[in-house]
């Protein structure tokens, strides 16, 4: 596959305005807005949608790493960058990962900073387990 190189974008220029050109068919469309559900211009239109936009990017920026089902036997971390469920186990001889069949991966270390699964590890140390010190 042949990749291109992307058209880098010009800086804003002096002042509190840039100008960005958009399709004639936006356009024709934002039009038909102007007047309606309050606005009375395009810049308007595309201020209030590029807003929302951004809002909503934003906000879905969530960790990469979560925890859930956390308990005695283990917990269940999601990978939201591979889009997958790791399944970390606690066992007498050690800590591992279904998902990566390792004892020392990027969950396991997630894993080892959760407060709850901490507790749980320090408690199982003291039963002589070994697992890793936390």
């Amino acid at each position: 596959m042949i990749t291109l190189p992307r058209k880098i974008e010009k800086e804003p220029i002096d002042g509190n305005y840039t100008t960005i050109k958009l399709p004639n068919d936006l356009v024709i469309e934002m039009d038909q807005l102007i007047g309606k559900h309050g606005f009375k211009s395009r810049a308007e239109i595309i201020k209030d949608a590029l807003r929302e936009l951004l809002t909503r990017y934003k906000n879905s920026e969530l960790p990469r790493f979560e925890h859930f089902n956390i308990d005695p036997d283990g917990a269940r971390i999601t990978d939201r960058k591979r889009h997958m469920i790791a399944d970390i186990y606690f066992k007498p001889e050690g800590i591992f990962c279904d998902l990566d069949k390792s004892n020392g991966c990027e969950h396991i270390d997630f894993a080892l900073t959760v407060p709850k699964i901490q507790e749980i590890i320090r408690e199982k140390i003291k039963e002589g387990w070994k697992l890793p010190d936390v």
